[in-house]
């Protein structure tokens, strides 16, 4: 078999450092795309973990073909056999969990490809499209029974993921930035070191560590799917640091309403980001999306948004409502599912028509 270790002919997707010519796949979606001729194909694959395994896919044509986990150690993994070499493929080999910066063993390198037969490159994509956001962003419950509620690794997929459908449908190269659990604001749990701001420019999801070269891909668009966690901590326990003791709390009043404190907090924290992001994607349209999992934060979202325009003059940032999940949209976890992830992608797919 032939290998091919030095990724010529191949497209990285993702966020994925080289290291001595091996990928490291960190963030969900990221990995390989090719086209294929000949008769068989594999990887030589690394992997580890305490707690999280990591899983990946391979997607063939388009077709779902294959969902495994990443066994510890260095393996060679045969995928497809018996292929007419006659036949061009589209081939994707995808990391379909997050990066799981709570399990630092928790690791996945993609080594060589090993095959027969001659790697392709893909046709050129029209736009680039990054998705930053919290689970709903990593897949979780886009896999597994209706409900399962196990918070297991192989719950994720960015496959039937709005934004690779939203990407599709516009030709577009994506990238998914995102972590189950955390907000702009705070984390589910009030932890304030919970949030994507925190991580954005880090290449393997760092806390505080900018290290990420936004010149090596330039966004066409960015679009930007939290406040689901920041609005569900109002209804979680206060957080304590652990360092400073500090206790954080976002509190709704006795009326049920939020408390006015924290929804500056939490608009503070959109306005913020949304400066880090224009900075690092100078040209790029910015869509802050809501919605898939409950309206709570929608208004105060959407005021922000309008806040950081009036302030900076950024006619290229706006705010998309996305419809909420119910009965059969939901998948395993009380995530959204395929239908609520389709609906989301037509939604952002025929707003980005418009401004793209």
């Amino acid at each position: 078999m032939l290998i091919n270790d030095n990724w010529k002919d191949i497209r990285i997707l993702g966020r994925t450092p080289v290291i001595e010519e091996k990928l490291e796949l960190i963030w969900s979606g990221s990995g390989v795309e090719f086209i294929f001729r000949g008769t068989e194909l594999g990887i030589e694959i690394t992997g580890g973990d305490s707690v999280y395994q990591p899983w990946i896919s391979l997607i063939m044509d388009g077709a779902w073909i294959m969902h495994m986990p990443v066994q510890e150690g260095t393996n060679k993994v045969i995928m497809l056999k018996g292929l007419d070499p006659s036949t061009s493929h589209n081939i994707r080999i995808i990391k379909e969990t997050q990066a799981m910066p709570d399990d630092p063993d928790s690791f996945v390198i993609l080594n060589s490809l090993l095959y027969d037969g001659e790697v392709l490159k893909t046709p050129d994509y029209k736009y680039r499209i990054e998705f930053v956001g919290d689970s709903i962003t990593s897949g979780e419950g886009l896999i597994g029974a209706r409900d399962a509620m196990d918070w297991i690794s192989p719950y994720f997929s960015t496959v039937n993921h709005y934004g690779v459908k939203t990407a599709h449908d516009l030709n577009a190269e994506y990238r998914l930035i995102s972590q189950s659990g955390w907000g702009v604001s705070c984390g589910w749990d009030n932890n304030i070191t919970s949030t994507l701001p925190l991580v954005y420019e880090s290449d393997r999801c760092q806390r505080g560590l900018s290290d990420h070269d936004f010149d090596s891909w330039k966004a066409d668009v960015v679009v930007i799917n939290l406040g689901t966690n920041d609005e569900g901590a109002f209804r979680s326990p206060e957080y304590t640091d652990p360092e400073t003791l500090a206790v954080y709390k976002k509190t709704l009043n006795d009326d049920g309403s939020y408390r006015d404190s924290d929804i500056d907090v939490i608009k503070r924290s959109v306005i913020s980001f949304l400066k880090t992001i224009r900075k690092d994607n100078p040209d790029a349209q910015l869509v802050w999306v809501y919605g898939m999992i409950g309206y709570g934060l929608g208004q105060y979202l959407e005021e922000a948004v309008n806040e950081y325009v009036d302030e900076t003059g950024d006619t290229k940032a706006s705010y998309l409502p996305l419809s909420d999940t119910e009965g059969e949209g939901f998948g395993s976890r009380q995530h959204p599912g395929i239908i609520s992830h389709s609906r989301s992608a037509e939604i952002i797919t025929a707003y980005l028509k418009e401004i793209i």
